[in-house]
């Protein structure tokens, strides 16, 4: 039987919601996509209201169909963790909450993604996790304005769904992102996690110190293309981190394995709309 869902990602300055159904096999099929030039810098400010209201007016177009939605934030705090193989998602939440009382001033006003890494295998005693906490203020103001008219199956950060993109590919895949207030670069292979590094930043001159030290010290090939899941990085930008590290940049973009109907153009897709697909596919998975 065919199934659909309505995702949406908030960007920084963008959002995106798609509309996705399953076909055939494996296939996809695209039925309905709009980006906003709002996100979630706007959306948390006093206008916020009006800004959900636009989106909440556009998805309602499926009223009653499941949704997902994503908020790409503008601070992360990652933990590393090692559960037992056999832990239960409840012990791994119970675990990671205890962990939130030490380690944040406002543990009730965050929530939690536990990742696994792919380096786990049934000869290790524990398996490596990574906690990644962050503020649930917007997500929450989200999820109360969707909820009237969708059943919500998934929340939480961009993470999951962009280590999920890379269960289609053959290959690790390198995700950097860089903003006004962090650089984050993630490596995933086989869908999980083999590398994160994620650096609070000030200045435009931090942002270049940090992208260039943690692509210098990422377990990367020079064939390898790094993937930019924003606009951060301009073209001097781009020539500078060239020069120092001899790696290259392209824009976000969905595996050429997924196949999507209904999507003429891959490469016209903003960030924030591959973030929306890849939330929709990993809810559809």
């Amino acid at each position: 039987m065919s199934q659909s869902i309505v995702a949406c990602t908030i960007d920084a300055d963008e959002s995106s919601i798609v509309r996705l159904k399953s076909s055939t096999g494996e296939g996809r099929i695209l039925s309905a996509y709009r980006s906003f030039p709002f996100g979630r810098t706007d959306i948390t400010s006093p206008q916020g209201a009006r800004l959900l209201k636009k989106l909440q007016s556009y998805a309602a177009q499926w009223g009653g169909e499941n949704m997902a939605i994503t908020v790409s934030h503008d601070t992360l705090h990652p933990l590393p963790a090692y559960f037992a193989h056999n832990a239960t998602p409840e012990t791994r939440q119970k675990y990671s909450r205890i962990e939130a009382a030490y380690f944040l001033d406002n543990p009730d006003g965050h929530l939690c993604d536990a990742i696994a890494y792919s380096e786990n295998g049934r000869e290790r005693a524990y398996e490596k996790s990574l906690l990644l906490f962050y503020s649930d203020t917007c997500l929450k103001s989200a999820e109360k304005q969707f909820m009237e008219n969708h059943p919500i199956i998934f929340k939480g950060s961009h993470i999951l769904p962009l280590l999920s993109m890379n269960e289609y590919c053959s290959e690790p895949q390198a995700i950097i992102e860089i903003t006004g207030d962090h650089v984050m670069l993630l490596i995933a292979n086989g869908g999980k996690l083999n590398h994160f590094a994620y650096r609070p930043v000030n200045s435009h001159d931090e942002a270049e110190y940090f992208t260039i030290k943690e692509l210098q010290d990422a377990p990367l090939s020079k064939e390898i293309v790094i993937q930019a899941a924003d606009t951060g990085i301009k073209k001097g930008f781009r020539k500078l981190i060239k020069k120092e590290t001899g790696l290259d940049f392209a824009p976000l973009s969905l595996p050429q394995s997924i196949a999507i109907s209904g999507l003429k153009n891959t490469k016209a897709l903003s960030s924030s709309a591959v973030k929306a697909i890849a939330a929709g596919l990993m809810a559809l998975a």
